[in-house]
């Protein structure tokens, strides 16, 4: 990891457990009816890519949709997110290598200055999409209730959606991602071959 990156993630290690907390108790504090129960597990993830649009790092909108025909690695993530920040390396170095076209997509549930800051000094050179409610509301098109970051979502060139993994991407899980996307691009798989293949599964 690049000394310069591994600073960043440290500094904000401590303001992103600071925000996260403060973030549950503001939703809890402001919702009109007691939280509900998870339903993650009830709630199956969509099969098809879901239409939504948020603003990128220049502030312009952008819809999802703009990049069909290409396979996509959804990222979604924060900077107050320490687990979110040690995977961007990975999801860096994935993006150069492309895999079977593959496009990394970062997308941002957080404040825009933050992330704008963040990505000036990472280096970062994926497309990065950001909102707050609006990336919530993105999140949870896909089916499950949005829990917690970080969480990728693999979705094929047709806009089949592969699968979802939750929690901190480790280099073998991308290495397993970027494989299916492969035989994906290859026409040895179908997407209902890879969803079984799909880490997880």
């Amino acid at each position: 990891m690049k000394p310069r990156l591994l600073r960043i993630i440290r500094r904000t290690a401590f303001f992103g457990c600071c925000a996260l907390g403060g973030f549950y108790a503001g939703q809890w504090f402001w919702s009109e009816t007691p939280p509900a129960e998870p339903v993650a597990a009830t709630r199956p993830l969509v099969e098809e890519l879901p239409d939504f649009t948020l603003t990128d790092l220049d502030g312009q909108e952008r819809n999802i949709r703009e990049w069909s025909g290409q396979p996509l690695l959804l990222n979604f993530w924060a900077t107050w997110c320490a687990p979110c920040l040690r995977e961007m390396p990975l999801l860096q170095t994935l993006h150069q290598e492309s895999p079977g076209g593959l496009q990394v997509i970062g997308i941002a549930v957080d404040r825009a200055p933050a992330v704008e800051s963040f990505i000036g000094e990472a280096g970062v050179t994926y497309p990065i999409l950001i909102g707050q409610q609006q990336a919530i509301a993105a999140a949870e098109s896909f089916g499950p209730e949005f829990i917690a970051l970080p969480f990728s979502i693999l979705i094929a060139a047709d806009g089949a959606v592969i699968g979802m993994e939750a929690g901190e991407l480790e280099a073998e899980e991308l290495r397993s991602l970027a494989g299916l996307i492969t035989e994906l691009s290859a026409g040895r798989l179908t997407a209902e071959a890879a969803r079984e293949k799909f880490p997880g599964s």
